[in-house]
């Protein structure tokens, strides 16, 4: 199958504890849909620490524990689970500070003094030596956890009771704070001295909150969709249940095909019961320090040096102190709001007078070196909102700033407030650009059509005649009526700059023209041609820029499908490590691991693909392929190695959220992929779907993309109907490949016509797989080399490989192979091991058709002999013979080419 999911990758580029209870949920175009999340969330992204606390609580030390972490972050959750889970051997006492009792004596404890005396209340020793008593006479039989709620408004009386109780072993404390510092000193003690150990409760982390929203919900997320509310509440749980409920009342995020899914478009303002948290958060802020919350709740994360120049070192101290800001190191040290929902909350509101001013201040200096670009187009929206005025040519560049971030309604919107007569041919681009982001290339294509007529004519600066001819040029490759003109233009540009003075532009110009060259070879699949100019171009001493990387980039992507994987895979690790360590932008990044993750699936490193997958999943850092598209990869990758129920868990959400916009044109792969999967999982019905639905209609895919679509509906077809005439296509695919020297592709389609039962191409398939490497090449010259030699024990060694790397079609169908070349002077081994194989590589539609192989009589048999029953038993229940029992036994095993009882029991019970 060699192309994987992020085929299309490049080709689209160019163009393109609380309670939550029922509501109802508009989502446009859509019928009205009631959700009902009644109730608790459930207790999910959490189970390390519930045990590490449990464990504490429960230790022979009869040590406490101190939960620490910011409001929300579900430290009260936490220690009501654990109290819950001890129910059975512990007993319970809830006590909480409060504002209103922190300056009355005893005040937290006035529960427990509600029995006695009022002479003994009035005396401090008198009141711990009755509690002493009290927790004393239970402990011998069940031991006391007091669970201590909010520490820091506990009265001084309270907390040294308290103290006392938990030194002398009486009771063992759950203590939970926001700040220890603003807690009793009698508490920092008992941690100091090892009575209490001290858990941080942190975020959490994308796939816990992810977790936490499909239990919540009852139903899959997508994961573009969990990403967006993990992003909005920064991991917090109550702030995530307030998100979530906002955007469902909203809207915004809503049922589709039985997923949640997001509408791709900027977020609504907050609900009501986010606003009223975020509020009163807010309002216990100092002015100095709320106006810094406000500048990053406008502007996005700003560099600490640019920060300071409108906001005090202390109040960055103080806000990061409570968690409202995270200072992050990477690049120049920045800091930004710990909580996106938050922002909206301050976005929302009427901003402060110091605010404005901070804001008004940054944005006077939207050319600062040290103003993010995010920022520029940020506070050049706020500026625009507030009525503020702004230069033609700052409207301009915040619009080419957002189409560089794919922000196309944020370019939109800057392009709208030019005066008409402010129209020009940097205008154009930009606008062209928006809509070629938006996947409306149709109309970004006219859009540049009059500015193409108006640069031949010699009447715009260079800079812009380049762009839009380059612009152009990428258009031109997915619109079906200009297919062909895309080397032509390019051709123009080179012709031109061949006469320009060399400077910084122009070197930036011909290097883009360069890697232009190699990408419309890539998008074409001339894998052949491309390496040999991308080896040209290199060759020429190109340095280590922008453009040469991405190059390099791209030659890896060839090497990989004409056979080096291990030297495609050692280069694109080494582009990606000099990505990260540039100052090239995000999306340039976001692109070579996407080729990073093509390359390693390629050669056969399927496990490190699937890791690079997930670890791009939920990066907030990841403009392009985080969220959906990165599941999308696990699922096409999963599907390929026959994992179809993970396969389908990943792409069936994918799937939904692409329905709703697909901006890199990754549906119909993503439909075909699920397509082989549910047939893996025998859903006829649901296959055929998906097979529909995989329409290559619109712009232009890539080549690779189109492969793919191919390569898995063939292999659905042949599960539909016969492998017969799927096998021979992809036996004739794989020539054609190997006729363009594209060996590393060949195999794929040529390992799969031998599984399906062309095994006279085993030669074949040991000629490619010899002029090729990686794990995937010696893997395919050991099924060859098996085949041929008819080597039952060869192939169970194959298989057994092929399973240890994680692909589950072509170690079961080695194994089948393997058993079927089995003769009787094999080791029986052989079959045991093929068998276990082919048990833990089963699917639905596998055990199927193993199953279809015995009559309705013998599958009975067979599932009693897997429970044991002996003969005269099976001989009584279906009215025959022991002797007739015997004969069907045996007929069974032939069928399945078993040799003993034993295996038919291993083998049939794990089918039923």
């Amino acid at each position: 199958m060699g192309r994987n999911s992020y085929a299309d990758v490049e080709s689209s580029f160019r163009i393109s504890t609380g309670h939550l209870g029922g509501w109802f949920c508009c989502a446009p175009v859509r019928a009205v849909q009631v959700t009902n999340v009644n109730g608790r969330w459930p207790f999910v992204g959490r189970e390390d620490e519930f045990a590490s606390v449990r464990d504490v609580l429960t230790d022979e030390t009869g040590r406490g524990v101190l939960l620490v972490g910011t409001s929300g972050i579900g430290k009260t959750t936490l220690a009501q689970q654990v109290i819950q889970g001890l129910a059975g051997t512990m007993d319970h006492i809830y006590l909480r500070g409060s504002a209103s009792h922190s300056t009355v004596p005893y005040g937290a404890l006035n529960v427990l003094l509600a029995e006695l005396d009022e002479d003994t209340a009035r005396n401090p020793l008198l009141v711990l030596t009755a509690l002493q008593r009290r927790f004393d006479s239970t402990a011998a039989s069940r031991p006391t956890v007091m669970h201590l709620d909010s520490v820091e408004d506990v009265d001084e009386l309270s907390a040294t009771v308290i103290a006392h109780l938990a030194r002398v072993g009486a009771v063992r404390l759950l203590v939970t704070c926001e700040n220890l510092l603003r807690a009793p000193g009698e508490f920092l003690d008992l941690w100091k001295d090892r009575v209490l150990e001290r858990f941080d409760l942190h975020p959490l982390g994308f796939e816990a909150t992810a977790d936490l929203l499909g239990a919540a919900l009852g139903n899959p997320v997508s994961r573009s969709a969990a990403q967006q509310q993990w992003s909005v509440s920064g991991g917090n749980p109550r702030y995530l249940q307030l998100a979530t409920r906002a955007d469902v009342e909203s809207g915004h995020l809503f049922r589709r095909d039985g997923v949640w899914v997001s509408l791709d478009a900027p977020r609504p303002e907050s609900g009501r019961s986010v606003a009223d948290w975020s509020t009163a958060k807010l309002a216990e802020l100092s002015p100095e320090d709320r106006a810094v919350v406000e500048v990053l709740a406008v502007s996005g994360p700003l560099p600490v040096s640019l920060l300071l120049e409108v906001a005090a070192s202390t109040s960055l101290d103080t806000l990061q102190s409570a968690g409202m800001v995270t200072l992050e190191r990477e690049d120049a040290p920045s800091v930004r709001l710990t909580y996106e929902v938050f922002a909206d909350v301050v976005r929302a509101q009427l901003l402060s007078l110091r605010g404005r001013q901070a804001l008004e201040t940054i944005g006077a200096r939207l050319d600062h070196p040290l103003l993010p670009a995010h920022g520029r187009v940020a506070l050049t929206g706020w500026t625009l909102a507030q009525g503020g005025d702004l230069a033609p040519e700052d409207l301009v560049t915040a619009a080419r700033l957002a189409n560089d971030r794919w922000s196309s309604g944020a370019a939109e919107q800057f392009l709208a407030a030019l005066p008409a007569e402010q129209e020009s041919a940097a205008v154009a681009i930009e606008r062209s650009r928006h809509l070629w982001i938006d996947g409306r290339h149709r109309e970004a294509l006219a859009s540049i059509d009059p500015l193409l007529q108006a640069v031949d004519t010699g009447s715009v600066p260079l800079h812009s005649w380049a762009e839009a001819k380059l612009l152009a040029a990428r258009l031109s490759e997915v619109d079906r009526t200009r297919a062909g003109r895309t080397q032509e233009l390019l051709d123009d540009v080179a012709a031109r700059l061949e006469h320009e003075p060399d400077d910084a532009v122009v070197a930036d110009l011909r290097g883009r023209v360069d890697f232009l060259r190699v990408e419309a070879l890539v998008f074409e699949g001339e894998y052949g041609r491309a390496a040999g100019l991308a080896d040209t171009l290199l060759g020429t001493g190109a340095d280590d820029s922008r453009w040469y990387l991405k190059i390099r980039s791209l030659l890896s992507l060839a090497q990989v499908s004409l056979g080096s994987a291990e030297q495609a895979v050692s280069l694109i690790r080494n582009v990606t490590t000099r990505f990260a360590a540039s100052p090239y932008s995000r999306i340039d990044r976001d692109l070579a691991d996407a080729n990073l993750f093509q390359v390693l699936m390629l050669a056969g490193h399927w496990s490190p693909a699937l890791d690079h997958a997930r670890l791009h999943g939920g990066n907030n850092d990841a403009p392009l392929f985080n969220g959906s598209p990165s599941e999308f990869a696990e699922g096409v990758l999963l599907s390929y190695l026959g994992r179809s129920e993970e396969a389908l868990a990943k792409l069936l959400p994918a799937i939904s959220q692409f329905r709703i916009r697909d901006r890199h044109g990754l549906l119909p792969l993503a439909e075909a992929a699920a397509a082989y999967a549910s047939m893996l999982e025998n859903a006829t019905d649901a296959a055929e779907d998906h097979l529909r639905a995989a329409q290559l209609t619109g712009p232009l895919r890539s080549w690779h993309l189109r492969e793919c679509v191919q390569y898995f509906s063939l292999l659905t077809e042949a599960w539909l109907s016969a492998p017969d005439a799927p096998a021979t296509e992809f036996l004739e695919h794989a020539q054609a490949l190997s006729g363009r020297g594209q060996h590393g592709l060949a195999l794929y389609f040529l390992a799969q016509a031998v599984q399906l039962g062309r095994h006279e191409a085993a030669q074949t398939l040991a000629d490619v797989a010899a002029a090729s490497d990686g794990p995937f090449a010696e893997l395919c010259r050991g099924v060859a080399a098996g085949v041929l030699a008819k080597d039952a024990g060869m192939l169970r060694e194959v298989a057994r490989r092929a399973l240890d790397a994680g692909n589950h079609t072509l170690a079961s169908d080695v194994a089948s192979l393997g058993i079927e070349y089995l003769s009787e002077a094999s080791d029986p081994m052989i079959r045991v091991h093929a068998e276990q194989i082919l048990r833990r590589t089963s699917t639905p539609a596998r055990r199927h058709v193993r199953r279809k192989l015995l009559s309705e009589r013998e599958r009975a048999i067979a599932r009693m002999v897997a429970r044991g029953v002996p003969n005269k038993e099976i001989a009584l229940q279906e009215h025959i013979s022991p002797r007739t029992v015997e004969g069907h036994v045996h007929q069974i095993m032939t069928k399945l080419g078993l040799s003993s009882r034993k295996q038919l029991s291993l083998v049939f019970g794990q089918q039923q």
